[in-house]
């Protein structure tokens, strides 16, 4: 099964640019790491952030972990950040691949609780889903993960607001909304991010696309 990691950073009060340059410059060493496949930095509000990022197994996600942008994180803890980073390793129960030269622009993260009980449901439920996803031309990348007995996670891209809308109204997120009361502890919470960069990488990494995403202006607001 493949492995993934979802890494919460909230910026320092008055280092909130600082975190969005740091994230940006971190694509570079990461391009040099083969088994790190997918990688995100997106940024969800002002202040806060996350890495979302893709393995082929546990021995890419740990060298990632201990590589020169983990090792980078836990340092600018103490200078540009507002305590430690939230690493939530995950694994993932379905996705539909982007791409090589997919051009993500846009993210949504869905974290999701199962009711007591509903674990197994919930995770069917999502890996059902791929299906649909897959006949979304809009959702360039979409990753159903899940992060202990209970806790799931979504985590889709999209290179603009159009492609978004249309998988937030469309079979999957109504069948998120009409699930919830029988499947989840509470409704989901939409978390909607813009994307710094990213790295795309093919199962071989014979191609592979990244890039620094500008972004006009910090976000207002990250959670609908």
């Amino acid at each position: 099964m493949h492995k993934a990691l979802f890494v919460g950073i909230e910026a320092g009060p008055t280092h909130q640019e600082d975190a969005a340059e740091f994230l940006r410059g971190a694509l570079e060493p990461v391009e040099h790491e083969q088994d790190t496949r997918h990688w995100y930095a997106l940024r969800f509000g002002p202040a806060d952030f996350a890495i979302f990022d893709t393995f082929p197994g546990n021995a890419g996600r740990l060298k990632h972990l201990f590589g020169t942008v983990g090792r980078a994180l836990v340092v600018k803890t103490f200078t540009i950040l507002n305590g430690l980073p939230e690493i939530e390793p995950a694994d993932i129960l379905a996705l539909k691949v982007p791409a090589a030269d997919a051009l993500p622009r846009l993210a949504l993260h869905v974290p999701l609780e199962a009711r007591d009980g509903a674990e197994e449901e919930v995770a069917r439920f999502l890996q059902g889903a791929r299906s649909a996803v897959e006949r979304e031309p809009g959702t360039l990348s979409w990753y159903a993960l899940r992060l202990g007995k209970t806790r799931f996670a979504i985590v889709d891209t999209f290179a603009d607001e159009a492609g978004r809308e249309a998988h937030l109204s469309g079979e999957v997120g109504t069948a998120l909304s009409g699930s919830a009361a029988s499947l989840f502890a509470g409704p989901p919470q939409i978390h909607r991010a813009q994307i710094l960069a990213f790295k795309i990488a093919s199962a071989g990494d014979e191609e592979r696309t990244s890039r620094n995403t500008s972004v006009a202006r910090p976000l207002e607001g990250g959670t609908v």
